[in-house]
């Protein structure tokens, strides 16, 4: 379990009530992995919402020829597989440890069960998710148009 405080920290839980900060923290918990490790892979049923604490991991995509190309590096306090929280709940990428990781894991399906039995709770948590997912769409359209 994480602590209710470590994940007040996060901008995701800002505003998220005490009572529902420690019942999200009830069903989190802290993982590692090690540099070029595979957090995820594209395709897979999405069972995890994760926050990295520390580390750096790659979002890349599978090509057709099978090599893979990287479209985003995730850093400290980003979320990943937000697709948890978003049906059918199947990742739409990879994400490789860039470096060595730590990260929150929360567990999916409870967490839409409390997202769903709170109704605050989920619409602050599905603000964040949103927020994020535009800041992602925002950076590949400079990329893009870098390009």
């Amino acid at each position: 379990m994480i602590s209710p405080e470590a994940l007040r920290r996060y901008i995701y839980f800002t505003t998220v009530s005490e009572p529902s900060l420690r019942q999200v923290a009830a069903i989190s918990e802290e993982k590692t992995a090690r540099k070029g490790d595979v957090l995820f892979r594209e395709g897979e049923e999405a069972t995890h919402l994760h926050i990295l604490i520390e580390g750096e991991v790659d979002v890349q995509y599978e090509l057709g020829d099978g090599s893979h190309q990287t479209v985003d590096t995730l850093v400290a306090g980003d979320l990943m597989v937000w697709s948890s929280v978003l049906e059918p709940h199947t990742t739409h990428s990879m994400g490789v440890a860039r470096t060595n990781v730590r990260l929150v894991a929360i567990d999916a399906p409870r967490l839409r069960a409390l997202m769903e039995s709170d109704p605050v709770l989920g619409y602050r948590l599905m603000s964040g998710v949103a927020r994020e997912v535009s800041h992602r769409l925002e950076g590949a359209r400079v990329r893009l148009a870098a390009m």
